[in-house]
């Protein structure tokens, strides 16, 4: 045990703390301090008492009348003690780590093992929302601050002036943005939550425990967290064998809530996630929410299991459209067999046909489908692109090169599964609906006259070796179009013909999409036996559009017609 270690063991016990003497903390050099049994244990506790438990209390008698009572104030007061050397915590701030690992404050040569992926994309949004919060506290008290255009300047200059110190520990104001950079990041790895021994403060409000977080995470390890009076209790149920390290739980955490807050990542961790933002107009959002009870619209607090990751301003109204106007986040992992219903259920919503479909209907839910799987493909090609010849490799950690690696993995290994689910779930659909479903295959074998004789009647004047077709989508529309004008839909068809008819009770204009296919097949010179004019065309491209899905995750797009229920 260092002599730093064993001067906070032996302070935090001659002031309450109940440890047993069995557990000895030794320093490794991969994770740091860990918490090592002497002796097979069973059931261990440790007992912090409030008299060294820091709290918003402490951060109110330091900065009063100066305080607000939240999360903020307890930051600065970390920064404010380590600079001052307090007296009281010495022992603890002494053993607060100097060197941060946290991805917000990697070099910007190391930023690039991460583009691409979500955490890669929305460090700056992070750093700017931690600012913010340093700059408005900073501010309303009147102290002297380096106010600066975020949003301006460059990675180098950001790093060099303010993460690298951060990093490092090393600020010499206590008010300035390194101070509160570190400090929130100690905080966000260190923190515990402060309801379960003050159930009655705001579930957001945090506390540090001297000596318990020295513990490291283990998401396995069955631990309870409980009070006794006013002292903070941890308990590790079931025992611990003599040589092995006892830790504590943190919760399900994936890899980019753990290397964005915690500096660490944990190879093939079950509880990795991939987060999708989907961006809807307002006027969307408040339709899904005034009429559609079953699509869920998942707020981060439906996700948020650990107190410091809950605001502690108030809450929004989450029937209010304007409480989604930043984007709608859903979370997708492989442990939750359902996780892909909710996106599922949007994208089906946003697929439906206005006014005349149920987004539960077959042809929006397969829409749907394709819809989402194309944004989870885009999605894994971003972050399947490794970063290739980065300059100045040698600035780069190779630990946290590792950790980058390990993260990218896991963000492909969740897509992968999630892609591989819906491709399963369409399997499915398309298995046991066949018989409402018409492809191009199909008709092609039940209805030769299509092909060897209306279809050439289109083009009799063209060489029709020129004649091409880009894809199904364009056949299927021919194929309507030539059978509502000769009448010649077969039995097994009657179906779209009916759709069809039902179809031009309603308006549509005729779109540029439609004109311009008009104009490639259909020149001025046609003959009057072959005449077709624009608004037939028309008819047929609204009506495929508007009764079909298009299988564009294949290898090659399909269109599908779909009969209504």
């Amino acid at each position: 045990m260092s002599q730093d270690v064993l001067e906070l063991v032996q302070w935090a016990k001659s002031n309450g703390a109940q440890i047993p003497d069995q557990i000895e903390f030794v320093r490794d050099e991969s994770k740091g301090i860990c918490a090592i049994c002497k002796e097979d244990l069973q059931d261990v506790k440790i007992q912090i008492p409030s008299s060294i438990i820091i709290d918003r209390q402490d951060a109110r008698d330091e900065f009063a009348p100066r305080f607000d009572g939240d999360n903020t104030g307890l930051k600065f007061l970390i920064s404010f003690w380590k600079l001052q050397d307090n007296a009281k915590f010495g022992p603890y701030l002494r053993n607060l780590p100097l060197k941060l690992d946290s991805a917000l404050v990697w070099n910007p040569n190391e930023w690039q093992l991460l583009r691409g992926t979500n955490l890669g994309n929305s460090i700056r949004e992070k750093l700017s929302t931690i600012y913010s919060e340093w700059i408005t506290w900073i501010k309303d008290r009147g102290l002297p601050n380096d106010s600066l255009n975020f949003d301006e300047i460059n990675d180098q200059q950001l790093y060099q002036n303010f993460l690298e110190p951060a990093s490092k520990g090393q600020f010499d104001s206590w008010s300035s943005f390194p101070a509160f950079l570190w400090s929130h990041l100690i905080l966000l790895s260190r923190a515990f939550p402060e309801y379960i021994i003050h159930p009655q403060c705001h579930e957001g409000s945090v506390i540090l425990l001297p000596l318990l977080d020295l513990l490291n995470h283990d998401a396995h390890s069955k631990v309870q967290w409980y009070s006794e009076g006013e002292a903070f209790c941890l308990e590790k149920n079931g025992g611990v064998a003599k040589g092995q390290e006892l830790f504590n739980n943190y919760g399900a955490k994936g890899n980019e809530e753990l290397l964005a807050g915690y500096g660490f990542v944990q190879e093939d961790n079950e509880f990795d996630y991939v987060a999708l933002k989907i961006k809807l107009p307002l006027n969307t959002i408040e339709s899904i929410l005034e009429n559609e009870p079953r699509i869920q619209l998942p707020t981060l607090d439906d996700y948020t299991t650990f107190a410091f990751e809950k605001s502690t301003e108030k809450k929004k109204d989450k029937t209010d459209p304007s409480y989604f106007e930043d984007g709608i986040r859903f979370f997708i992992n492989t442990q939750n067999a359902n996780c892909l219903n909710p996106l599922l259920d949007l994208f089906s919503y946003l697929s439906k046909t206005d006014g005349t479909e149920n987004w539960t209907d077959l042809r929006p839910r397969l829409q749907g489908l394709q819809s989402l799987r194309a944004a989870l493909k885009l999605k894994q090609d971003q972050a399947s692109v490794s970063p290739q010849g980065l300059e100045h490799s040698d600035a780069i950690n190779s630990y946290r090169e590792h950790c980058a690696r390990v993260y990218r993995q896991g963000q492909l290994h969740v897509l992968k599964h999630a892609i591989s689910s819906l491709k399963q779930l369409e399997k499915d659909l398309l298995t046991q609906n066949k018989h409402q479903l018409l492809n191009l295959k199909k008709i092609l074998k039940d209805d030769p006259k299509f092909i060897q004789e209306e279809l050439p009647k289109f083009f009799h004047d063209k060489d029709q070796d020129e004649v091409s077709f880009d894809d199904t989508f364009e056949l299927l529309v021919l194929w309507v179009l030539a059978k509502c004008k000769n009448g010649s839909f077969q039995a097994k068809h009657e179906w779209v013909e009916k759709q069809f008819k039902a179809s031009m009770g309603k308006k549509h204009t005729v779109s540029e999409e439609a004109e311009s296919l008009y104009s490639h097949f259909f020149p001025q010179n046609q003959t009057r036996t072959t005449k077709i004019t624009l608004q037939e065309l028309s008819d047929a491209y609204n009506f495929v559009i508007t009764n079909s899905f298009t299988r564009s995750a294949s290898s090659s797009s399909e269109t599908i017609l779909v009969q209504s229920a």
